[in-house]
């Protein structure tokens, strides 16, 4: 299986760069520099994928979507924590897998734009509380990346209010990159690949005005409201107590700070009865583990990804899994998976990791946590579905 998906990605990969090279005139062109063009050649690669991959009767079987965790490519408050590069190779490791799915989700933990207006929220503690500023050129990284969209539903997208929220919708829209999870302004986003559309919606707890994954009532009203408008639905969530002493899932509330952080196994688990294809989890820092709950793919947290700087790299919270998954697309469960294992570096980014610590982590808290979960994963990262996994 781990042939499989290395041997699709590369031709994909292939396909993708004469599809660029026609369309630019021998020169291939960032994809940020150009948002139309950039949509253009991410559905066109689907569209190839979708030959590689379909069956006799021409309709597509599967769909590969890529998901990573906390995403803070650097803030310039309250100081410079920018690369030298500017970001420009906090991917490099990892773009061409990014690239290669039909869809890539990040959760960008924090605000992005150009400027200094916005309410900065007040810091009680500068040593253990943090706002976070990325600054509008790092938008352009992601989107080269080949990330489609980012939840902002989260803890750090009112580090500066109203203004900071709607100013980072504009700053993502300019380069191509859908936003969910915010109240009113960007609750979700509808993709379509393959024929097929796919939409996506982040909840979190205890965030100021977001789709908020304590109230029931507004859970089953947007994933109603948003399973009717995709073939295919995707949820994700901020939610869980913060740190290494965290990384198993406790089936009950969780706290964090004197802030009610939610029941991440009951919420995960009633969002796929209510339609949800695959929910996905961030918010603790560090990974978790994942189960097949009736078919459906819960992966509990996916910790951080890319903080080069202002989050701690050492031990678990340096861990930065790739989730690779490929979702039958006629009922979103899963047909298979492979967990990329990279590592944080300060100031660096994420590193690939040729000891697979990521997902030997995981692993292991999978078989903790969830000794029926319906899935092995292999010390490399390989997740394989086993028997009765419609349970």
């Amino acid at each position: 299986m781990k042939s499989v998906f290395r041997n699709l990605a590369m031709a994909v990969l292939l396909l993708q760069g004469l599809l660029v090279t026609a369309c630019t005139g021998g020169k291939k062109t960032p994809l940020s520099e150009n948002r139309e063009q950039r949509i253009e050649n991410k559905s066109q690669t689907s569209n190839l994928k979708s030959q590689i991959e379909i069956g006799a009767s021409g309709s597509p079987v599967s769909l590969t979507m890529v998901f990573v965790g906390d995403v803070m490519m650097g803030t310039n408050v309250p100081g410079d924590y920018i690369t030298p590069d500017r970001g420009r190779s906090l991917f490099k490791d990892c773009d061409s897998i990014v690239r290669a799915a039909d869809i890539a989700i990040a959760n960008l933990e924090g605000t992005c734009y150009d400027g200094n207006d916005g309410e900065q929220r007040k810091m009680t503690n500068p040593r253990t509380y943090f706002v976070f500023r990325m600054p509008g050129d790092h938008a352009a990284r992601l989107a080269d990346a080949g990330f489609d969209a980012v939840n902002m539903a989260n803890n750090h997208s009112f580090d500066f209010g109203v203004t900071g929220r709607r100013n980072t919708l504009r700053t993502m829209k300019e380069v191509g990159i859908e936003v969910a999870g915010i109240r009113e302004m960007a609750e979700g986003v509808v993709l379509e690949r393959k024929g097929k559309k796919v939409a996506y919606i982040g909840f979190a707890a205890s965030c100021t005005k977001v789709l908020d994954m304590l109230d029931r009532t507004e859970v089953d009203s947007m994933i109603a409201k948003y399973r009717k408008l995709g073939d295919l639905l995707v949820v994700s969530f901020h939610g869980g107590a913060e740190g290494t002493a965290y990384q198993h899932v406790p089936r009950k509330t969780e706290y964090y700070v004197g802030e009610e952080r939610g029941n991440v196994y009951e919420f995960a688990h009633h969002c796929i009865d209510q339609g949800a294809d695959i929910v996905i989890g961030h918010g603790p820092h560090v990974p978790r583990g994942m189960e097949l709950y009736k078919g459906h793919l819960i992966a509990y947290s996916l910790g951080n990804f890319c903080a080069p700087y202002r989050m701690g790299v050492a031990g678990a919270t340096g861990f930065a899994p790739l989730l690779e998954v490929t979702l039958n697309s006629n009922d979103g469960t899963l047909m298979g998976g492979y967990i990329h294992s990279f590592r944080q570096h300060q100031g660096l980014g994420p590193r690939l990791d040729a000891t697979h610590a990521a997902a030997k982590n995981m692993r292991q808290l999978t078989l903790e946590d969830f000794p029926d979960a319906g899935i092995e994963i292999s010390l490399e990262g390989e997740i394989r579905l086993v028997q009765d996994n419609n349970r």
